[in-house]
């Protein structure tokens, strides 16, 4: 059904956009109210554009703004860009920089960054790092919703401002090779895990700000580890602390745990980070999943942020099922098993792999290069095809994970390697021709879900042309992403080719 543009209403909230921002209750004087006048801040009202109801933006998908609205960063990091336009090319950066708290507000300014280059460490992280951490086909709520609160906290908190420079020094760093950039990114890093350990002694699980703040900066210690091969070590020690800072949350606060967009970010952050942590190396028992938390965090995230949208696009990081990535996990715990695996358990996964096999995306058109099912000429149908592929290529790769455990259980014995042996399955063709997809590669590439799939095939491929592709796919997520762990990935993938003898094609 169409949408008429005349059926846009004005939205019924009052106050100013930096008390709403807030989440406090604003006493709307005019010019500026008096929270805004006492905590110093900038004092934004809207115009008709911002009263438009996100309702009908969602629908439109091409809102108006006005010429001096912040927008979407541009490649030169200045030029603001449309914000849900169909016509923006996949290069296009999917973060926004919302009216609510403007870029030109009083985050930018000499009291919050010490120095032009502390300021574009900040604009390296928001238009270059936090991007990939959202994924940009997610409902738009998450991104017009979360970040006004989001920025909010770095102006509050010492501690994820730290940390925030230190992600975009890391981006910084990768890009110069610097050995003083290094210097400085971890000075901020240093300074990060003080602010946050000081903060901890003072929570107060009951108020409306500072808890998510330290939660938040304590989710960023984590994903500068996944960034920067320095902090890389650290990463399980502040995942662990996420975990315990969340049950702890559960357990003392009386507000509802998924309130606002923001929270199922971080829910599902945590969530992402134990799947990514627990099959990061699938053959070594090296680090054993909260399984509780786990379970809690799938019921807490059963419940919708947007009603209105799919279970899809209700998830904002992990973007393919959680019943997914919890069977993924379990056949990974398996596959660490020295000895026999019990006939039973293999058995119900093998039961349940045929279930998810059933999803798996028709690779015809991957081959000729026509999207039957999708028109790729538009958002949506970008979307779809993008998160078919994402969902394939990891039931692919369990699939061929299970393959080693049900032949772990036939022979007995593990391989004496050390290595799972080379497979050309049907699940290692099908896999390696969606890799190569022209409707999604771009997308897939640069997608911060990408390495653990391309992990498992690389283990899997036997000859040079095979082991080209799946270096090549790894490559270019590394020459998007600047990721460190995805490099450490890529020296695991070449060790174990150089131990089998596969050379690189002539």
């Amino acid at each position: 059904m169409a949408i008429r543009a005349s059926n846009a209403t004005l939205r019924t909230k009052t106050g100013c956009l930096t008390c709403r921002a807030r989440r406090k209750k604003c006493t709307e004087e005019k010019p500026r109210c008096q929270k805004c006048t006492k905590s110093k801040r900038v004092c934004q009202w809207p115009n008709e554009d911002d009263m438009f109801d996100r309702r009908n933006r969602r629908a439109s998908r091409s809102p108006s703004r006005g010429p001096e609205s912040p927008g979407v960063f541009s490649d030169d990091g200045n030029t603001p860009l449309s914000q849900y336009d169909d016509s923006l090319t996949s290069e296009t950066p999917s973060l926004s920089i919302c009216r609510e708290l403007s870029i030109r507000s009083d985050l930018v300014n000499p009291k919050r960054f010490r120095s032009d280059f502390e300021l574009a460490c900040f604009q390296e992280f928001m238009r270059d790092m936090l991007p990939p951490l959202l994924l940009s086909h997610t409902h738009p709520g998450f991104h017009v919703e979360h970040l006004p609160e989001m920025v909010e906290m770095i102006v509050d908190f010492d501690g994820l401002r730290n940390i925030v420079l230190a992600c975009g020094a890391t981006r910084r760093n990768a890009l110069s090779e610097s050995s003083e950039m290094g210097e400085v990114e971890l000075g901020f890093y240093s300074r990060a895990v003080t602010d946050v350990n000081h903060a901890l002694a003072k929570v107060d699980w009951n108020s409306e700000d500072t808890d998510d703040a330290v939660l938040m900066a304590v989710c960023f210690l984590y994903i500068h580890g996944v960034f920067s091969v320095g902090t890389n070590k650290d990463i399980r020690k502040h995942l662990i602390g996420a975990i315990q800072l969340m049950k702890l949350r559960c357990a003392q606060s009386s507000r509802s745990l998924i309130a606002r967009p923001i929270h199922r970010i971080l829910w599902e952050s945590i969530l992402y980070q134990i799947f990514r942590q627990t099959v990061r190396h699938p053959f070594k028992k090296d680090f054993q999943p909260d399984f509780e938390f786990c379970d809690t965090a799938a019921r807490v995230l059963s419940s919708p942020t947007f009603p209105e949208a799919s279970l899809r696009d209700n998830s904002p990081v992990i973007g393919f099922p959680i019943e997914l990535c919890t069977f993924i996990i379990r056949v990974v715990q398996m596959s660490r098993i020295p000895c026999k695996p019990k006939a039973d358990e293999l058995a119900e996964l093998l039961k349940e792999m045929q279930e998810w096999e059933m999803l798996i995306i028709d690779d015809i058109h991957c081959l000729n290069g026509d999207p039957i099912s999708h028109d790729t000429s538009t958002t949506g149908g970008r979307s779809d095809l993008f998160h078919e592929h994402s969902m394939s290529l990891h039931i692919l790769a369990v699939s061929l994970l299970l393959n080693w455990v049900t032949q772990t259980q036939e022979t007995s014995v593990p391989a004496t390697s050390g290595l799972p042996p080379t497979n050309d399955t049907w699940q290692l063709r099908k896999a390696l021709r969606i890799l190569t997809c022209p409707h999604a590669s771009k997308e897939w590439t640069k997608c911060y879900l990408g390495s653990w799939p391309s992990l498992i095939f690389g283990y899997a491929v036997d000859n040079p042309e095979d082991v080209e592709l799946v270096r090549q796919d790894m490559r270019q997520r590394l020459g998007s992403l600047y990721c460190g762990d995805d490099l450490l990935a890529l020296y695991e993938l070449e060790d174990v080719w150089r131990k089998r003898g596969i050379n690189e094609i002539a």
